[in-house]
């Protein structure tokens, strides 16, 4: 049984790969169906582990975290806003993500 469901998983990512290079090949040959413009499943993928959001959001949040550290211009702190933003949006995003996946497991283990 377990033998089955790592093949199954191995089928299923070859797959998402096999679609993201034909994806990749043809974005932009006019005519060409590449879907429905929905975003790619390896990319919309990254949603369902909040770990590597909240990952990508202290990467982004480090430079900020230097520049504060070493005290630099007004001026060079203001430019971090945007990024600031975003990296504090992902590891909130992510946290949400992970404290509402443990309610859900911790639901489905009283049933």
């Amino acid at each position: 049984m377990k033998e089955s469901n790592e093949s199954n998983k191995k089928n299923e990512f070859e797959k998402e790969l096999d679609d993201l290079k034909e994806w990749e090949e043809n974005q932009y040959n006019p005519g060409y169906y590449i879907g429905t413009g929905r975003i790619p499943e390896p990319i919309k993928g990254v949603g369902k582990y909040p770990f590597i959001q909240i990952i990508i959001g202290l990467i982004i949040l480090i430079p900020i975290i230097i520049a504060i550290i070493d005290e630099t211009d007004v001026l060079n702190i203001i430019s971090f806003i945007i990024p600031a933003i975003i990296g504090l949006s992902l590891i909130y995003g992510g946290i949400i993500k992970l404290i509402n996946m443990k309610k859900i497991r911790k639901g489905n283990k009283l049933h």
